[in-house]
């Protein structure tokens, strides 16, 4: 005679389906509305200023997309970038939000090329202001909701550096991470300054 099947195993069956379901659905969304841009396997494109996306947390990841579908971040005129990604998180679910970002938190973290400028002192001392909630090696702390900044593309980290140093970025008053990115954007001296610290962001990025 068959045994009956554990209640236990049936429940930890229901929940392999039910991740399976969402994986599905957070690919099928991610090939459909951000691939384009991001590409395939999100590792971003430099050219596009669309920064790699595999490997961030899904609470990141969730709470960006969450801020452009409702205006908090891609509302000012001049982010041209930002615009599209606007109208690109138009009509996402909250549900349509967590599955993108747990299947992009699946995925493989991807290094982009380190930026052209050679690290020095000045880039190391101007990243110590950073590390308190990026980490020393770049690698993002997710319970400071601060995101994996090491081996993302440089000229994706200086366009956003600008745009909160111009208002672009972090302006609203319901984006308060984005508020404190400002202040810490205004107290780098000038655009030499922002190259220094990528370029020694970008060692941090292409470490064995």
């Amino acid at each position: 005679m068959r045994r009956p099947t554990p209640p236990v195993a049936i429940a930890a069956c229901l929940l392999v389906c039910a991740q399976a379901v969402r994986a599905d659905a957070g690919a099928e969304l991610y090939q459909s509305r951000c691939a384009a841009c991001h590409q395939a396997d999100a590792s971003g494109n430099e050219a596009l200023r669309a920064p790699a996306l595999a490997g961030l947390t899904t609470d990141y990841l969730a709470r960006q997309l969450r801020n452009f579908r409702d205006g908090i971040r891609g509302s000012h005129d001049n982010d041209a970038e930002g615009q599209i990604m606007r109208a690109t998180a138009v009509g996402l679910t909250d549900a349509d939000l967590q599955e993108l970002g747990d299947y992009l938190a699946d995925l493989p973290a991807t290094r982009a090329p380190p930026p052209p400028r050679k690290a020095g002192l000045a880039g190391r001392g101007l990243y110590s202001g950073c590390a308190s909630c990026h980490g020393s090696r770049g690698e993002g702390t997710p319970e400071l909701d601060a995101p994996r900044i090491a081996g993302q593309y440089s000229g994706y980290l200086k366009a956003q550096l600008l745009k909160f140093r111009n208002g672009e970025r972090g302006a609203h008053p319901e984006d308060r991470y984005g508020a404190q990115m400002r202040q810490m954007a205004d107290a780098i001296p000038d655009g030499q300054a922002i190259d220094e610290l990528l370029g020694y962001l970008g060692t941090l990025g292409n470490d064995p």
